[in-house]
């Protein structure tokens, strides 16, 4: 673990929390939201087929998960300074580069590069991990500031994309967006340097051998059973609510908005989560949000009016809000805080395989039913079976800090 000592104030401190903030909604608007409103620009002027251009999103998400057990592995040996001047050197330049490419190969190679090295160094998983050292002592209330500024990406970098392709092309957009993810990760790398606390001897151990240590505790193994579980049932919902929206009535618009504001409620599932936490504890408040959002899913299925599918989105979008912050404070709770950054790496890595995975299983149901029903009562049951894992309960219990 950090050396460093607790915060003598029991809050984190206000301004690497911030600039880790921005850091997570630059990494994610970058290289995870903008690029489904590139697409069609840049297939429009480059004739390059759309099913490869999807495939580069995909590269993206397996680079991010495999590059994400490695930063974190990177993190617990020496700490956050040579992730951060990776993010800022490395994975700018490829994104920059990018844009300069008229081969869809080279294309491919240094955007997919660049935005995964980008998600593998600027995630949750590394910011989380980097936020509760920082604030040792006050770990949950850091980590619920920290998602409480990274619910802004897909607000933000959503219209900002869409304004940037149409004014300076979808070329220029890349550049601005490679230029931002340089500044973020520098501003991380200069105002968070030495907060974190030097690299301490315990943290030299291999990641391998810590993530064996782990996995061989029970919490531990069901709970990275419930993190694949629910990757899986929550990306089938966000890859179909504006079809099942649309396949119920509504114009695509008005369901594209819809799902912008399940974005938006994010917050409204984390701002609350302090108190829950102190009351409930992180693992019931887990279960409780997955109760929650597995309950919002037959509302989806009757999304046709407009009041129903507002429900929808604000529910599934509180609950898969406070999920993203919880997963950093319940594995801080669960880790030997000394090697927190291998073990939030390695969630990462599931939750993006459980990610792939769903949607693969429900795009076969509904080719084989043709209706969303099937697909979206699988996500609902499965977000129900992700919470009864964590029903049953064995080893050591650590408090929620006072005050998160």
């Amino acid at each position: 673990m950090s050396t460093a000592g607790p915060h003598p104030s029991g809050r984190p401190p206000v301004v690497p929390i911030v600039a880790l903030g921005l850091l997570t909604v630059v990494a994610y608007g970058a290289a995870f939201y903008s690029y489904g409103v590139l697409i069609a620009p840049i297939a429009a002027e480059t004739r390059w087929p759309q099913a490869a251009l999807g495939a580069i999103f995909s590269a993206v998400l397996l680079i991010t998960g495999v590059g994400g057990i490695l930063a974190g592995g990177l993190l617990d040996r020496v700490g956050e300074q040579p992730v951060f001047a990776a993010g800022a050197t490395l994975s700018a330049a490829a994104v920059l580069a990018s844009s300069y490419q008229t081969q869809l190969w080279s294309f491919a190679l240094l955007y997919a590069g660049g935005c995964g090295l980008a998600g593998a160094l600027g995630f949750y998983h590394v910011t989380q991990t980097v936020a509760a050292r920082v604030a040792t002592g006050a770990a949950a209330r850091a980590i619920i500031w920290l998602t409480l500024i990274g619910a802004f990406a897909g607000p933000v970098y959503l219209p900002l994309t869409g304004w940037l392709s149409s004014t300076v092309g979808w070329r220029g957009a890349i550049r601005v967006h490679a230029v931002s993810l340089a500044v973020a990760f520098a501003l991380a790398l200069l105002l968070v340097r030495g907060r974190g606390g030097r690299p301490s001897p315990t943290r030299r151990e291999g990641a391998v051998r810590a993530l064996r240590r782990a996995l061989r505790e029970r919490p531990m193994q069901r709970w990275l059973a419930a993190t694949v579980i629910t990757g899986a049932a929550t990306d089938v919902v966000l890859l179909y609510q504006v079809p099942a929206m649309v396949g119920l009535g509504l114009p695509l618009s008005l369901a594209a908005g819809l799902a912008g504001f399940r974005g938006a409620a994010q917050l409204a599932g984390r701002l609350p989560l302090g108190p829950v936490i102190t009351r409930l504890g992180a693992r019931r408040t887990i279960i409780a949000v997955l109760v929650l959002a597995a309950l919002s899913l037959p509302l989806l299925l009757a999304s046709g009016a407009v009041a129903v599918a507002l429900a929808f989105a604000f529910v599934f979008g509180a609950a898969t809000g406070a999920f993203s912050a919880l997963q950093g404070i319940y594995t801080h709770e669960l880790a030997d805080p000394a090697h927190l950054g291998t073990l939030l790496g390695t969630q990462q890595a599931l939750f993006e395989l459980g990610g792939a995975l769903g949607p693969v299983t429900a795009g076969a149901l509904l080719g084989a039913t043709g209706s969303f029903v099937p697909m979206v009562s699988l996500a609902s049951v499965s977000l129900l079976a992700a919470g009864a894992l964590l029903l049953r309960w064995s080893g050591r219990t650590v408090p929620p800090e006072a005050g998160a």
